[in-house]
């Protein structure tokens, strides 16, 4: 047991620091956007019998899409290379710092995001020249709509 506290107390101070608020900025981009037809049929059937939630998951028609736009204000000698992870472990973007103007990043439709279709977490870390995290920013939407970067909350969808 002792251990394992070790480890976590370990794990927990190797990671970066959130990086200032002050010294990024976070836009949001929402846009209403036509839902795909996610099965190869020609036509959309819903079945009744399913919970209202399983409906939720097959609904067409335009429906509010997310983007982020992500721009470093500020960005150390030490930030040279930035890499965004969602909450699944996928790599989202990965680029140098130096050649970046605006991220966008696309989210998805904020219902999937609320029913956890798709990440709803990106970890944004700026990494140094020995690729070792300088710096971090943690953007997280819950479930229910929170919207927090850094673990501050910032809105609700």
């Amino acid at each position: 047991m002792l251990v394992w506290i070790g480890l976590l107390v370990f794990l927990q101070s190797a990671e970066a620091p959130y990086k200032a608020g002050d010294e990024f900025e976070i836009k949001i981009d929402i846009q209403i956007k036509p839902r795909p037809i996610s099965s190869g049929n020609s036509e959309t059937k819903i079945d009744v019998s399913e919970p209202p939630n399983a409906r939720e998951k097959m609904e067409v028609g335009p429906s509010p899409y997310l983007t982020l736009n992500i721009k470093f204000l500020k960005l150390s000698d030490r930030e040279v290379k930035v890499k965004i992870i969602d909450g699944s472990g996928k790599v989202a973007f990965q680029k140098k710092s130096k050649e970046i103007g605006v991220i966008k990043l696309d989210v998805g439709f904020i219902n999937d995001v609320k029913q956890g279709l798709v990440p709803g977490e990106y970890n944004i870390t700026l990494f140094d020249s020995d690729k070792k995290p300088a710096s971090r920013i943690r953007v997280v939407i819950t479930r229910e709509g929170r919207y927090t970067v850094n673990d501050v909350l910032c809105g609700k969808f």
